[in-house]
């Protein structure tokens, strides 16, 4: 461990050394000079190579699991703030994940006066050398390049938090800023209460004298890695050029596209390249349908049924989430009272806004249709978990639309996420219970 230690003091050093050249061509408003760009290339490298011994150090040393102690134990199925020493995962903005929250930090432009100068300069391919000092610090500050053009930080720090309010899953979850490519965690393992909790915790009334017996807890870890989102669009010449605002569009497009996968993947990713979403996880509970039910409905009893199935830890935050062909059979759901008619509507409305036996409901395109298996979840998504890197990369290439004459573009984020817990809870008594429940299809 003392090595290992020692190496990433080093790389502490050097990263620093390096920070202390950018910082000096910032503070005096001028570009590099050619000894200094030529440092921190060879700062770079022997970062690089000090991360690969490092590394190896520590797979062939088998001190990953001394190095997990850095960070606070996760108990299934309660609420946690974050690994010491990381900002909290209550705010999930770009400065809360990045800088603590400490809104007085200043942001880098990376010396473009805003966005939509820095995607102007990037679109005409001409050299500048405002891009490489951007791409420079990145690769300082960070443990590896994905090539292409850095989005200066405050710009990347606009493009998340817009996105974000555009989100569903991720506002509503737990988010950690990652600092390398993984990041991971410790948590109980174990979601059986038939003989014990918490993957060994036993619980024995001592007579005067008695021997308790010694019961071993369960750990398993939590692991996050960095998978990367790449969103594509293209562009004429003619288009680039002549139309008014077209980088401001272009910026408002890329938002809300970031907004749509990411809630897409932590929906309904299946974990191979992609995080692993909701209706993969394995702590996900299934409820069947009614024995008589018509296809491609949803009727009361499947309510109250998934409602039956929500673990009691999950009541305070859960909320509904449903695709939006399933709207019909939500509005026209209702609960019979006595034996003359009298009704309830399940679904109350206000405002634009739904709720369904007192919780929020939000319907969406990215759940499958009325009546496959996913189209109505009752989830409490403070039992999911993101991890968010920090740098956002933009590229730009000619070479497919080369005859055309287009431009294509591609901006790269990179997080994952996944359910906290292994499985569903098994409880002493009754059925097995979980943060996130589902309807089986009705077909």
């Amino acid at each position: 461990m003392e090595k290992y230690l020692e190496m990433q003091s080093k790389i502490g050093s050097l990263r620093d050394e390096a920070n202390v050249i950018l910082d000096k061509a910032e503070l005096e408003e001028r570009f590099l000079s050619k000894e200094e760009d030529k440092k921190l290339v060879d700062l770079k490298d022997e970062m690089q190579k000090i991360q690969q011994t490092r590394d190896r150090h520590v797979i062939e040393n088998g001190l990953e699991a001394e190095i997990a102690k850095d960070y606070e134990p996760i108990k299934p199925g309660e609420d946690y703030d974050s690994p010491r020493g990381m900002s909290s995962g209550n705010d999930k903005t770009y400065r809360g994940l990045f800088h603590n929250g400490d809104k007085g930090v200043s942001l880098d432009r990376g010396g473009f006066e805003n966005f939509e100068e820095f995607l102007q300069v990037v679109s005409t391919g001409r050299h500048d050398p405002r891009l490489r000092e951007v791409s420079t610090r990145s690769m300082i500050e960070g443990d590896d390049s994905l090539g292409g053009f850095m989005v200066p930080e405050q710009f990347g720090a606009f493009l998340m938090d817009a996105s974000l309010e555009k989100e569903i899953v991720r506002p509503r979850s737990k988010v950690w800023p990652m600092k390398s490519d993984t990041l991971k965690a410790p948590g109980w393992s174990g979601f059986t209460h038939t003989s014990n909790v918490y993957g060994g915790f036993s619980g024995t009334w001592l007579a005067e004298g008695g021997t308790a017996t010694r019961q071993d807890a369960k750990i398993r870890q939590i692991k996050l890695i960095a998978k990367k989102l790449g969103i594509f669009n293209q562009a004429s010449r003619e288009l680039i050029a002549d139309s008014i605002g077209y980088e401001a569009q272009l910026s408002d497009a890329l938002t809300s596209a970031m907004a749509f996968y990411l809630d897409y993947a932590f929906f309904t990713g299946d974990g191979v390249g992609k995080p692993l979403g909701l209706l993969n996880d394995p702590a996900l509970v299934t409820v069947a349908k009614e024995g008589s039910q018509t296809a491609d409905t949803i009727v009361y009893n499947n309510i109250i049924k998934m409602l039956a199935r929500l673990h009691p830890n999950a009541y305070k935050n859960a909320i509904w989430v449903a695709n939006q062909t399933a709207l019909p059979q939500f509005m026209t759901m209702y609960l019979p009272i006595g034996d003359v008619g009298s009704a309830v509507n399940a679904v109350k409305e206000q405002g634009g806004k739904f709720t369904l036996l007192g919780k929020e409901l939000l319907f969406t395109e990215k759940l499958p249709v009325l009546g496959d298996k996913g189209d109505v979840l009752l989830v409490d998504l403070e039992k999911y978990v993101i991890g968010m890197r920090q740098e956002v990369v933009f590229e730009k290439s000619n070479a497919p639309g080369w005859t055309e004459d287009m431009l294509d573009y591609r901006t790269i984020l990179r997080c994952d996420g996944q359910g906290m817990w292994q499985s569903a809870v098994t409880p002493k008594n009754g059925d097995s219970l979980s943060w996130c429940i589902t309807l089986a299809a009705r077909t």
